[in-house]
């Protein structure tokens, strides 16, 4: 018998497990028996993120692969790392994002639940310490990138997964629109 699949899906920031990428997922995985998709509301503290995730991960008696889409990005390809598992990330933090990434440190609002709360200096330098400077094992991530991303800037994430399978097309933007019709490719990825 095949063993069960647990995927972590991983939101980004200032978002949450309603995400339109979790909830395609979702819909995409309903009646599969050997795939479990686990889409948790991530705290907003990337050290508390991490901890929440690593929870899953021991928790799990399954094989495990991750879906990292933006902040998430980062998270999957950290932890995936760290324990040897795959990641696939989507227009993905990556390390030489992180210095551009401090003008994030304030007040922000969740888009799903409306929740106000603060991201700190002390959140800013916890997720530097995510930024691997390179990967153990290039070829356990695979990376999806939109040239046109308006967030973050592309080069940069190629750059990084130079060594790894990566999927680079012209055009789409940071919301990655056409998601639904990467699952089979992610899918054949992960198996």
């Amino acid at each position: 018998m095949e063993e069960q699949l647990k995927i972590i899906y991983l939101h980004g920031f200032n978002s949450s497990a309603e995400s339109k990428k979790a909830k395609i997922l979702d819909a995409y995985l309903v009646g599969e028996k050997l795939i479990n998709l686990v889409s948790p509301n991530l705290e907003t503290s990337p050290k508390k993120a991490i901890s929440q995730i690593e929870k899953i991960i021991i928790q799990s008696s399954n094989r495990i692969c991750f879906i990292g889409s933006s902040l998430g990005g980062l998270y999957a390809t950290f932890l995936a790392d760290k324990y040897d598992l795959k990641s696939v990330t989507i227009n993905p933090v990556v390390k030489n994002h992180i210095s551009g990434m401090k003008d994030l440190v304030g007040s922000h609002k969740n888009f799903h639940s409306g929740e106000e709360y603060q991201f700190t200096m002390k959140d800013y330098l916890d997720l530097q310490k995510l930024g691997l400077k390179e990967l153990k094992k290039p070829l356990n991530h695979f990376c999806l990138i939109k040239m046109s991303d308006e967030v973050l800037d592309h080069n940069k994430t190629f750059a990084y997964f130079s060594k790894s399978y990566v999927l680079s097309e012209k055009g789409g933007n940071h919301s990655y629109d056409d998601f639904f019709q990467k699952i089979p490719l992610i899918l054949d990825y992960m198996y």
